[in-house]
């Protein structure tokens, strides 16, 4: 990727940060190594500091409730979930994927050409975040999430708005031909692992600015672990074969740690499509259509 792509992306990573109604807490051949993220080595993401037993709910099971934020610190992975180097206001960070162990999304040929087609920065407008529409479930790890649970739901409120409702109860997907942005969720216990298996996606989402995807087909299982009272180790499998030549697994950039409440849980999400940057961003991305066309 060049300077001038990642220059702008870097924009785009800082659009979000500014339209985010929560505090935000990485390669195939042409992918640039980078920097060593602020949270340290890829080893050392998954340590914590002992912070007292394992709440538990009144069956026994860890009682997950409370305010949850996975970012290191700063914009890291918004741009791009592999390794990167930092600049521009965006911090360098090792990749979030812990398999394969060369920390690469293992894409089809196709969909890694695709990928780089939307990593152009004059295509950075076709981004769904950029139009105050949903985030993917992959994108909200850098945020903050309050976890409650409610009957026999698992729930998650997180950035703009987004709730996810989990039944830890139901056994069968929603019919093939229902898609939605964050796919059909079931929840389920593997001991005191909380697991949520995800399908039924729409063809919309994107998992970073920097274009990564997981396609409509996508089967999405979601681990969360509590390490102690305070900490939650995330990790999230992606199956898709029709994208990618195998299964793989991402992390949180850092462990999820509990966080305060915010004082104001209800403040006004003010993301708008006629944003100014979006104008800037959709100029761009005319210009370059009608200098192709041309072309032809």
């Amino acid at each position: 990727m060049s300077t001038r792509d990642y220059f702008l992306l870097s924009i785009a990573a800082l659009l979000v940060m500014l339209v985010a109604t929560s505090v935000p807490a990485s390669g195939q051949e042409d992918r640039g190594g980078g920097a060593a993220a602020a949270q340290g080595g890829r080893g050392g993401r998954g340590a914590s500091t002992p912070a007292g037993p394992i709440p538990r709910r009144p069956d026994g099971k860890p009682d997950l409730t409370g305010n949850w934020n996975g970012s290191p610190g700063g914009v890291t992975h918004t741009v791009i979930l592999e390794d990167h180097p930092g600049g521009f206001g965006v911090l360098g960070g090792q990749s979030l994927i812990l398999d394969p162990p060369d920390g690469i999304i293992p894409y089809q040929p196709w969909a890694l050409t695709e990928r780089n087609r939307r990593r152009e920065d004059s295509n950075g407008y076709e981004d769904q975040v950029g139009h105050c529409e949903f985030y993917d479930i992959g994108r909200l790890h850098s945020f903050a999430q309050e976890y409650t649970f409610s009957g026999n739901n698992f729930v998650i409120n997180a950035t703009q708005h987004i709730t996810r409702v989990i039944p830890m109860d139901r056994r069968e997907h929603l019919p093939e031909g229902i898609r939605l942005w964050l796919g059909d969720p079931i929840g389920r216990w593997e001991g005191d692992t909380l697991v949520v298996d995800s399908t039924n996606f729409n063809d919309k989402a994107r998992m970073a600015l920097g274009g990564d995807f997981h396609g409509a087909e996508a089967h999405i299982v979601e681990r969360f672990t509590m390490v102690d009272a305070n900490t939650i180790k995330w990790t999230m499998t992606i199956d898709n074969p029709k994208v990618f030549t195998r299964p793989w697994t991402m992390t949180s950039p850092a462990p999820m740690r509990r966080i305060s409440a915010p004082d104001n849980p209800d403040v006004e999400d003010t993301c708008h499509e006629g944003n100014v940057d979006l104008v800037h961003q959709k100029n761009v991305y005319d210009q370059a259509r009608a200098a192709a066309s041309k072309a032809k």
